[in-house]
């Protein structure tokens, strides 16, 4: 019979690493994740206090929140693409430059993305959720711009996060992302729980937790700085050398990210079309599935500096193993996921105070997703990680713009505007595009020419 170590040994360890490696690198992931998406839901559980125009506001804006954040998250992707295969190669004096092109190049990008959204803020909102009742509208001027006002400091920590990813410190990116939830959480509770100062303390909140973990990443990345061969006077000034090749490498991550958040805005403004109960409808589902993707993404997480390291260790086999022990971890977390989610549903979403009205059709949203995330999220979802650390990001990037535009944006307009089946369509459509972009991805793993690029 095979014991737990044996299973390990299996699955999770390859000729240049073990599973004592694997676990250290994706147990402060997932915790990681854990945190992000519960203080998510305990975030919007509290605004949720303050009525429907409120939620209906924070989830308007998060949608074009989360587009933003993703272009500067895929720089510090970019670099942890470079530091783990830089860091496979045993190159160690090349670690303290990507650091820097990571850590400026993102809060670059963070700072320039603020300053243009916040001169056309208004415009923007008009543009895209005009059909929005008015006190959604005036919630949502200003979460966006207390928002945008945060991102040069979260870009700091995204840029640290992603160079201690890339040499596999996941335990320090825990620490410095609990920081920022932990401070975020107890800010929250005094501003909108005790003050109930609605929105504007979600803002205050926000801002003040963003500028404590900025600082506390700096600190982070000062005490491993020998890990990094990093002098620290080497950080007094951008190195637009590396800013410029770190940026180079992230650009198909970055061009991924923007047009497909993009194409959720587009479908955020369909669902805007059809009234401020069902954007509340909305905004509770995705709090409420997103709760069994928490080690399903960490595992993608993960994979990134693993076989980015694999790939600088020109280890195929490896790479190969690695990725289809993580896809079938995923699968087996989502299995036990659902099951959790399905029996404590109604506890659970009372903690949103939702009306008996969007009550069964959050049910029924949550089923949709749930048969999704069983049958084709990993795929569509985990499985591309590995692609993307062998720098194959430019396929997966086509591919995934071509199947949400065409699929998930132009089908579901049909199928939930058109011929009238709103969210419960829109969401069936979603799900059939994992399902298509995800057999994509498995047919291109099975062959040879996603590990063929050269990034370094």
């Amino acid at each position: 019979m095979l014991t737990v170590k044996k299973l390990m040994t299996r699955y999770l360890s390859g000729e240049s690493f073990d599973y004592r490696f694997v676990l250290s690198l994706l147990g402060p992931v997932i915790f990681d994740q854990f945190f992000l998406v519960a203080f998510n839901f305990i975030n919007t559980a509290m605004i949720s206090s303050s009525g429907e125009a409120a939620i209906s506001a924070v989830n308007m804006v998060g949608s074009i929140n989360v587009f933003l954040i993703q272009i500067f998250v895929a720089v510090g992707l970019g670099g942890t693409v470079l530091i783990a295969q830089y860091f496979g190669r045993k190159e160690y004096q090349m670690l303290g430059k990507v650091v820097n092109g990571t850590v400026f190049g993102a809060i670059l990008v963070a700072t320039s993305l603020a300053l243009l959204f916040l001169l056309g803020h208004n415009l923007i909102l008009n543009l895209l959720f005009g059909d929005a009742e008015k006190a959604v509208m005036d919630n949502a001027r200003l979460y966006m711009v207390g928002v945008l006002i945060s991102y040069p400091f979260e870009a700091t920590v995204e840029g640290v996060n992603g160079s201690l990813r890339g040499i596999g410190r996941t335990k320090n990116s825990l620490q410095l992302s609990l920081v920022m939830n932990l401070l975020n959480l107890l800010f929250n509770f005094v501003f909108i729980i005790y003050f109930k100062m609605g929105v504007l303390g979600l803002v205050v909140s926000l801002n003040l937790s963003r500028w404590l973990a900025s600082a506390f990443a700096g600190v982070t990345l000062f005490r491993h700085r020998d890990l990094f061969s990093l002098k620290w006077s080497s950080m007094k000034q951008p190195d637009f050398r590396m800013i410029k090749r770190v940026v180079t490498v992230c650009i198909p991550f970055a061009a991924e990210s923007f047009f497909f958040n993009g194409g959720k805005i587009i479908m955020q403004m369909m669902i805007v079309s059809l009234g401020t109960q069902v954007i509340a409808t909305n905004a509770i589902a995705s709090s409420w599935v997103q709760l069994s993707e928490i080690v399903p993404t960490a595992l993608g997480t993960a994979l990134v500096p693993i076989v980015g390291q694999c790939i600088g260790r020109k280890n195929i086999k490896d790479a190969r193993k690695i990725t289809k022990s993580f896809v079938s971890l995923g699968i087996l977390a989502y299995v036990i996921g659902e099951i959790i989610l399905f029996l404590s549903f109604n506890k659970g979403i009372a903690l949103f105070h939702p009306s008996d009205v969007i009550k069964p059709r959050i049910f029924e949203l949550y089923l949709i997703f749930a048969v999704g995330h069983l049958l084709v999220w990993c795929i569509s979802f985990t499985l591309p990680s590995a692609l993307r650390a062998a720098g194959d990001a430019k396929f997966t990037t086509m591919v995934s713009l071509i199947t949400m535009w065409g699929i998930r944006v132009g089908i579901g307009y049909l199928v939930g505007i058109v011929f009238g089946y709103g969210l419960p369509g829109i969401y069936f459509v979603w799900v059939c595009e994992w399902a298509v972009r995800g057999t994509i991805f498995l047919l291109r793993f099975r062959g040879k020419r996603w590990y063929v690029h050269r990034l370094i």
